[in-house]
């Protein structure tokens, strides 16, 4: 028997302080996977102070996703996971406006590493907006997004594995004996219960400023190369990644990251942030 789904509930939140108070605004366009949407945050942010102006964040719906079975279907975003993102992105001090994008120009199209011959299957996604636009280049260790903390998620262990760029080499039973909870879709979660043994407490979660707002209050989070790790980077929290060998394009960068290929590295890093 499963255990009682929890809806994560949210204190109801002011939008986060406003450091950018100028009247000017940019545009930017943003038309690819929520993984990649999230890490252009740096690139987002960061243009909006050189400019000392907030952002108006046009998102696109052309961008034809190159992933076979990707959850996002033929595009890389859909009204789906438009919906899902935009709560994160209006949450943001220095984005004035979220829209789907009106095919007027932009100052900052971060649509366009994809056509600079990158290879996009290794390295490190957040940082390939900076070669489009170097004049935006600069520490990317600091946290990007902001997002509400709720006390009552403080003591626990939040993981999220998807289907996709999973490592075998590593096996997560040993997490019984922490106080865990799973986010994610129900056959994921499923997965992992029949997998490993395990039947944690499940939270629902309805779109990314939810999701943020668990992953900020949290102990400790453990993920794979998702969008859900990708929000975890942006906030700097502690956090675990397990890296797929054959595609690694994600890096975990500054304080509290960690990541593991094996299960020596995964017992090791989950002893150490655990102590």
């Amino acid at each position: 028997m499963k255990p009682e789904l929890k809806q994560l509930q949210i204190e109801r939140a002011t939008i986060a302080d406003d450091e950018y108070t100028p009247s000017k605004t940019i545009r930017v366009l943003q038309s690819g996977h929520l993984g990649d949407l999230l890490y252009s945050m740096p690139w987002v942010k960061r243009a909006a102070e050189v400019n000392n102006a907030k952002v108006i964040f046009n998102v696109g719906f052309n961008e034809v996703s190159g992933t076979p079975n990707h959850p996002s279907g033929r595009f890389c975003i859909n009204d789906n996971t438009y919906n899902y993102i935009k709560p994160l992105l209006e949450y943001q001090s220095y984005i004035s406006k979220v829209q789907k994008h009106d095919h007027q120009l932009v100052d900052y199209n971060f649509d366009q590493f994809r056509r600079m011959g990158l290879n996009l299957a290794a390295g490190d996604l957040k940082r390939n907006h900076g070669y489009v636009y170097p004049e935006l280049q600069h520490d990317l260790s600091a946290p990007c997004i902001q997002a509400p903390t709720n006390k009552q998620y403080k003591d626990i262990i939040v993981i999220n594995l998807t289907d996709r760029y999973r490592n075998p080499k590593v096996d997560y039973r040993i997490l019984g004996n922490y106080h865990i909870v799973f986010v994610g879709l129900d056959h994921e979660y499923d997965n992992f219960c029949q997998r490993y043994y395990l039947k944690p407490e499940r939270i629902i979660i309805e779109n990314a400023l939810q999701m943020a707002t668990l992953l900020n209050s949290c102990k400790l989070f453990i993920g794979n190369q998702s969008s859900t790790f990708a929000i975890a980077e942006c906030l700097k929290i502690n956090r675990m990644l397990e890296v797929y060998t054959p595609c690694p394009n994600v890096m975990p960068m500054g304080a509290n990251g960690y990541d593991y290929i094996n299960q020596h590295g995964f017992e090791t890093l989950l002893k150490k942030l655990t102590n």
